[in-house]
């Protein structure tokens, strides 16, 4: 819970951006990441920020598995029916890979290619 709330007072933080002056907003996440980083070194991985600053923030959900499942299943899908296209083995698989890093890139934006290893779920057999 005390994670969600960071990430949601961090975001808070970064929207000010678009309606605050630039140095002021800035020097609010530098402060933040400041203390973060003070409190991750001292082990206190459970007060990353003060209560205060917490308060009335509801945490962000962690949906990350949440979209993998969802980009999995999606990748795989598109491999069935590409499948039934009848296309010869070189293009299907090129057409195989673009359809996987759009879906990549889709749902992870700049970070799909952490989620390349993705790609050994579909590996053929032994």
């Amino acid at each position: 819970m005390h994670a969600g709330q960071v990430v949601a007072k961090l975001r808070e933080a970064e929207a000010a951006l678009d309606h605050s002056p630039h140095a002021e907003a800035l020097s609010e996440i530098a402060g933040l990441a400041a203390t973060i980083a003070e409190q991750h070194v001292d082990g206190h991985i459970g007060a990353l920020l003060p209560k205060p600053l917490l308060e009335g923030k509801k945490p962000v959900r962690d949906r990350e598995v949440l979209r993998v499942a969802i980009a999995v299943v999606l990748i795989a899908g598109g491999f069935v029916g590409l499948a039934f296209l009848g296309l010869p083995d070189m293009a299907t698989v090129a057409a195989e890979t673009a359809w996987a890093v759009l879906i990549l890139m889709a749902f992870f934006g700049s970070n799909w290619a952490r989620y390349l290893p993705v790609f050994e779920l579909f590996k053929p057999g032994p």
